[in-house]
């Protein structure tokens, strides 16, 4: 009767469908039959005229009685017979499915395959069982894939599977349906469901990973620099931005915003970047967000090996932002708005502009677009897409009023489709 199902990507999709159809079909035809009948009743033997009419003596049938007793509790037992047999199903995994490690974290989900590839998307090969055993790093999340009608938990501290086998090849979208936070509603990813030899291609490509291992720690570290965003708020040599510059930082003395004094160490680095408000360099904001979760002790060992090396022995270059294989991520198939917000998490702009008016290092994302701004210079314009687009690739060029002219230069960073699409986002922020 209705039918408002996405696209059917599994062997399951059909069966749930049929059930589900088939419960909401007979929830449909005994609401209208009862309320029907209690409609019809209440017209018929309504009081009329002023005058109470007497109530004809109606004796029991043990016809209706039996009747409405046996047809509901066969409905139930059919029903509840079908869903222990496709549950049954979904439970039991086939023994020739690939098994793919999922995990959740705020506020992304990651895949690792038997043969050590990782990735942010989902990349599964059409009509084979595959196995998807999950757990998180954090919080309680739930991995769902409508098209392929799976949905499960996943639990901090303990693992939990889903199994399906894709019957077509496509892009499908998943959700977090678990409320994880703030960034719950951007905890997306797709599963991308290839024929045999592109996902075997894709599988055992290594090129990006063989690439990352032959870069020492340094090379890492400097790698992450830019994937992490560090260089929105921290420069190379030696200038100040929105936090103390990294040149020279090992090894420096630092004065804390309480009094006290400390040098720069290994142990403080750690600090620094997993709890980033407990000791705060004097002079500047405590802007920085907490990284707890999103880099690795490897990639820890990296950054600090990356920030030894900034000992002004020689110039430093900033390194590309390439993006390292590991927290790579393609965005650019969600719609424009959303693969703004991406890019906005991803580059950590909310550690200088705020999205519910308040003031931090730069002016407020809350109602941006087509407000009038003030320029250091005395000009005054007005918050449209080509301004936009200069103020992120020159940021120095038109600075507003009251701000410090801190904002890093991202030339070579965001090409025309992501400057697009951090637009469309920016328009959405009211």
């Amino acid at each position: 009767m209705f039918q408002y199902f996405p696209e059917q990507a599994s062997d399951f999709a059909e069966k749930i469908d049929w059930l589900n159809s088939l419960v909401t079909d007979i929830s449909v035809f005994f609401t209208v039959a009862i309320v029907g009948t209690m409609i019809y009743f209440a017209v018929k033997y309504r009081r009329r005229n002023g005058v109470d009419h007497e109530t004809p003596h109606i004796e029991g049938s043990l016809f209706l009685e039996a009747l409405w007793t046996i047809v509901p509790s066969l409905i139930c037992i059919v029903v509840g017979g079908l869903g222990y047999v496709y549950y049954d199903e979904m439970r039991n995994v086939p023994p020739n499915a690939r098994t793919v490690n999922v995990q959740g974290q705020k506020w992304f989900w990651s895949f690792e395959y038997e043969n050590g590839k990782k990735s942010r998307e989902l990349v599964v090969e059409v009509n084979e069982p595959v196995k998807l055993l999950m757990t998180s790093r954090d919080t309680l999340h739930s991995f769902f894939i409508p098209a392929m009608r799976v949905k499960t938990d996943v639990v901090p501290g303990q693992y939990t599977f889903q199994w399906f086998r894709p019957i077509k090849t496509g892009d499908y979208q998943v959700f977090c349906t678990e409320y994880c936070g703030v960034d719950h509603s951007a905890m997306l990813t797709r599963v991308k469901v290839l024929p045999k030899l592109e996902y075997e291609r894709w599988l055992n490509d290594k090129s990006e990973e063989e690439a990352l291992a032959r870069m020492d720690r340094k090379g890492i570290g400097a790698q992450l620099y830019s994937a992490k965003g560090c260089n929105a708020c921290h420069s190379l040599d030696g200038s100040a931005r929105v936090g103390p510059s990294f040149l020279k930082i090992v090894g420096r003395k630092e004065k804390m915003s309480d009094g006290t004094e400390i040098t720069v160490d290994e142990e403080y680095i750690r600090t620094s970047i997993y709890e980033p408000l407990k000791q705060i360099v004097q002079g500047y904001p405590p802007a920085m967000p907490n990284y707890q979760g999103q880099i690795s002790d490897d990639e820890m060992l990296s950054i600090i090996a990356y920030l030894k090396s900034l000992d002004g022995s020689q110039p430093v270059a900033a390194p590309a932002a390439t993006v390292v294989a590991a927290v790579a991520e393609d965005f650019s198939k969600l719609p424009p708005a959303e693969w703004g917000k991406k890019l906005f998490t991803a580059k950590v702009c909310g550690t200088c502009h705020s999205l519910d008016g308040s003031k931090i290092v730069g002016p407020t994302f809350k109602g941006l677009y087509g407000r009038e701004e003030k320029l250091v210079d005395g000009a005054t314009i007005v918050v449209d897409d080509a301004y936009i687009k200069r103020s992120i690739l020159k940021p120095m060029e038109q600075v507003v009023e009251g701000y410090p002219p801190a904002m890093p230069p991202y030339e070579g960073q965001f090409n025309d489709a992501e400057l697009n699409a951090l637009v469309e986002y920016l328009k959405t922020i009211k």
